[in-house]
């Protein structure tokens, strides 16, 4: 039942970044709930469940989106593969941490579709790339305690 909330939740933060927050970018930032989601996903439940998930909310961003179908899979998947491995070493009781990690993984995000990109022949600079995700990264760590929130009830809180 929670993987159907988590995609339903991940259509619901695609629509919402695509629509309602093309009009309130900053600096042409917008939030990336589906990395928040994976990101918290993969410290709760680990390294292959993190991955697997990251796969299947980065094709399902891919396909709303029309965008090179894969690419953000395959980024999602690894980040998501990435946050699960480091599970063991971070406070999960410490909302900082997971925050610090949100950050991590949206420059991480940046750098993997910049590179997987340019193995397609995609034609943006990584400077670019980077910088435009200094807005992406703001908006991700406004939004991260709230999905902290519910992610910590859910899966540390609730043992059901």
């Amino acid at each position: 039942m929670r993987v159907v909330v988590l995609f339903l939740v991940a259509f619901l933060g695609i629509v919402l970044r695509d629509t309602v927050f093309n009009g309130l970018s900053v600096a042409g930032g917008k939030p990336d709930f589906v990395l928040i989601m994976v990101v918290y996903f993969a410290i709760f439940r680990g390294s292959v469940q993190g991955g697997l998930l990251g796969t299947a909310l980065g094709l399902l961003e891919d396909l709303m989106t029309g965008r090179f179908i894969g690419i953000n899979a395959i980024c999602k998947g690894l980040i998501g593969y990435a946050a699960g491995y480091s599970e063991r070493n971070l406070h999960k009781n410490n909302f900082t941490v997971p925050m610090a990690a949100v950050l991590a993984a949206t420059f991480g995000n940046a750098v993997l579709y910049f590179m997987f990109s340019v193995l397609i022949g995609g034609n943006v600079g990584l400077s670019t790339m980077l910088f435009s995700s200094i807005p992406d990264a703001i908006y991700n760590m406004c939004f991260s305690p709230v999905f902290y929130a519910v992610f910590y009830h859910f899966f540390m809180v609730s043992n059901d």
